[in-house]
């Protein structure tokens, strides 16, 4: 059965893709939604959990930090891996909420998937 990796990214272009670089990997799925709301709705009603969760912290609605700390509140949600991505926020307060890793936007494809890939063999 494949993982999963959920996005939550604003920037279409950009969440095209990070969709494109992940699937690269062999029994990898990919779900996109577009702000941290969408992201709620999705864990809320969809099972099992994701592998790994990717966000921006700048989001509409419900930004990444909300998120991420909803997300460590939850119990069925706590061993959720999240990689928060940002251009204009630095990792201690991504590390802060609760995030595993962080990535500075722009970043390279290579890290992304050396972080996701690391997380999902961890």
């Amino acid at each position: 059965m494949a993982q999963t990796i959920l996005i939550v990214e604003d920037d279409r272009a950009l969440a095209g893709t990070l969709e494109i670089g992940l699937l690269a990997f062999d029994d990898v799925d990919t779900v996109t939604v577009f702000d941290g709301r969408e992201a709620m709705e999705y864990l809320e009603t969809t099972a099992p959990a994701p592998a790994v969760v990717l966000t921006d912290l700048d989001l509409p609605r419900v930004d990444g930090y909300q998120l991420i700390s909803w997300m460590r509140a939850r119990p069925e949600l706590l061993h959720v891996p999240v990689i928060a991505m940002s251009a204009r926020h630095d990792a201690a307060g991504a590390l802060r909420a609760g995030a595993n890793e962080f990535l500075a936007k722009p970043f390279g494809l290579a890290a992304v998937r050396a972080r996701v890939q690391e997380l999902l063999h961890a």
